[in-house]
């Protein structure tokens, strides 16, 4: 988002969540009852990165006008009164509507979730709010939304449940249709790519049974991932856990190479030790929407921690709430140890280093869960040890790591 084409090197994120999707899922389903702990870390990453990205580039934007496309809506709330993605973005644009304009577009393919929507959407409208709800399947609307979003910076949240919109759409229709070099072209894209849908696909691959359906499956995993590649990878897999990482990893390598873009891979989980139900991809043009967004995912794994949490037992005096706060800094120590010691491996290779420059090396182990102030700390640690000239004051991103 700095106006230039540079990005980072790929990055891999690896965290802990739980599954959810939308689209396919009426507001009658059981997903949309209550937001259980499985839509926290989503739903986080969205409230602490959309307003800095509407910040930071509609700054530069006519008008400071910013386009949100949510392709998979859903009914914009839960049953039970929780918001779900699009009334935690409308909240947002409300917060910031008097230095910006954040423009949305929510796109969502059942009639009752889509009645509910329009409902919510309504609502932000008579509030001053520019929202739109638009009904049927989200490659539908892309070429509108796309025309109404020229001249103007764009984030995409494509959030399905199963298979989303086609590869094509994603680095033809959506970043192929934007510019790169300017602020007003900044695009950016979160895309769940559903890991359970990989192991369901995929086991068509190894029976020899022919049912109806399983050609045309097999060819909408095709135009989704690109081509028929993953079918290979698919075979060479030792189980499905090795497959979803090859066809993940993979797939978020040659988006990134065809549109120019940094890719981060989110694994989420229905809980630490299960085995992933999606990943959350992001893809970015620019390094500044990489630091951004690894302060986002911090911050919302904290909040994904909590929610983890029992809730307190009646008549018992201690719970495991009370010891949350503590367990953070202990984890913010860790990371801390982690970064100083990236830090030193990075002296012996560099020796004198710009930060910014270095986000993978200097996060490597605790990326997506440390943020800036865990280097900042890192750095004045090693100031006061004498095993740097820097004394960590200052912009984090354009601290210059020296020896002594």
């Amino acid at each position: 988002m700095d106006g230039s084409d540079e990005a980072l090197d790929d990055a891999v994120l690896d965290l802990s969540g739980e599954s959810a999707g939308e689209q396919g899922l009426d507001s009658s389903s059981p997903f949309f009852v209550s937001r259980k702990a499985a839509a926290v870390l989503k739903h986080e990453i969205l409230k602490q990165y959309v307003v800095p990205f509407a910040s930071k580039v509609g700054r530069y934007a006519p008008d400071g006008r910013v386009v949100y496309l949510d392709g998979y809506a859903g009914p914009g709330r839960y049953e039970d009164g929780t918001p779900g993605s699009p009334a935690l973005i409308l909240d947002e644009a409300a917060r910031i509507g008097g230095f910006r304009q954040l423009d949305c577009y929510f796109v969502e393919k059942q009639r009752k979730s889509y009645n509910s929507l329009s409902e919510l959407v309504g609502e932000a409208q008579r509030n001053g709010i520019s929202a739109h709800a638009l009904r049927g399947q989200v490659q539908k609307h892309l070429d509108q939304v796309l025309e109404r979003a020229k001249g103007a910076p764009l984030f995409a949240f494509l959030d399905p449940f199963g298979l989303g919109v086609s590869y094509d759409a994603l680095t033809n229709q959506i970043f192929g249709s934007r510019g790169r070099a300017a602020w007003r072209h900044a695009t950016e894209i979160l895309l769940n790519f559903n890991a359970n849908a990989v192991r369901r696909i995929g086991g068509y691959l190894t029976t020899s049974k022919d049912f109806p359906g399983k050609n045309p499956t097999l060819e909408a995993m095709d135009a989704a991932c690109g081509g028929s590649w993953w079918r290979d990878e698919f075979r060479a897999s030792s189980d499905n856990v090795e497959a979803v990482r090859r066809i993940t990893n993979e797939f978020s390598k040659r988006v990134g190479k065809a549109v120019g873009a940094s890719s981060w891979r989110i694994a989420v989980r229905n809980r630490a030790h299960h085995q992933v139900a999606y990943y959350l991809l992001y893809f970015t043009r620019h390094r500044d929407g990489a630091w951004l967004f690894g302060e986002a995912v911090s911050l919302a794994q904290v909040e994904w921690r909590r929610a983890l949490l029992p809730p307190p037992v009646e008549g018992m005096l201690f719970s495991e709430a009370d010891n949350f706060d503590e367990e953070e800094k202990q984890r913010e120590q860790e990371w801390i140890a982690v970064i100083r010691r990236n830090i030193q491996d990075l002296q012996q290779k560099q020796g004198s280093f710009k930060v910014d420059d270095h986000l993978p090396q200097i996060m490597s182990g605790v990326l997506g869960e440390a943020r800036q102030k865990h280097i900042r700390a890192a750095v004045k640690e090693l100031y006061r040890e004498g095993k740097t000239g820097c004394n960590g004051v200052g912009d984090v991103r354009k601290l210059r790591i020296t020896g002594v």
